[in-house]
């Protein structure tokens, strides 16, 4: 018969995780905090989560010390470990998946106005409440510069990225396309998809 030792006893009668799991799992509870202090006030508050966390992760902009910072980092992941992070997570994933269908939208008119005159009739239609003489006005300077850096390049591709208008356009679409999102009742952005 095979002599067990003691240790061989323990480690059969321990079944939990180990230090190092707790403090992985930890470490991803602070990394969903550093996550959700990313969020502007407006997203927080749209996310179901305890008062006191609420409270912790704006009081976090006011901590005057990194040390004071990191401390209070572990506190927001006890706080999200005393509670459910899974609403947490599944909240963050929603925000980032509409941001990033945002900027497809965002690139996607860019392109759209750039190419064709009638595109902006569309847009038109489609945002009533963005400011239309900027804009125009904006396309206009877009197609020029390109216009003007496509001498130097025919292929086009580094004239489009060298383009301040084009940049820019690309950030008045990008706010436009964001403020028609927050002014629209979330019924009809679920069938707008």
């Amino acid at each position: 018969m095979p002599r067990q030792s003691r240790y061989d006893e323990a480690a059969e009668a321990y079944d939990g995780p180990s230090k190092t799991q707790l403090k992985q799992a930890s470490l991803e509870l602070q990394d969903l905090g550093m996550e959700l202090l990313k969020l502007s006030a407006a997203q927080l508050d749209a996310i179901g989560m305890d008062e006191r966390l609420r409270e912790a992760l704006r009081a976090h902009g006011r901590m005057p010390t990194r040390e004071a910072k990191r401390r209070h980092m572990h506190f927001i992941g006890k706080l999200i470990r005393g509670g459910d992070d899974a609403p947490l997570r599944r909240a963050l994933i929603a925000i980032r998946s509409g941001e990033a269908r945002l900027l497809a939208e965002a690139e996607t008119w860019r392109d759209r106005l750039l190419a064709d005159d009638a595109a902006m009739t569309d847009w038109i239609k489609a945002h009533p409440q963005s400011e239309i003489q900027p804009l125009r006005a904006m396309v206009r300077n877009a197609r020029r510069e390109i216009a003007t850096h496509q001498d130097a390049d025919p292929d086009g591709v580094a004239a489009r990225g060298r383009s301040k208008a084009f940049r820019d356009l690309f950030q008045m679409l990008r706010i436009a396309l964001k403020a028609g999102a927050a002014t629209t009742p979330p019924e009809q952005r679920d069938t707008e998809d």
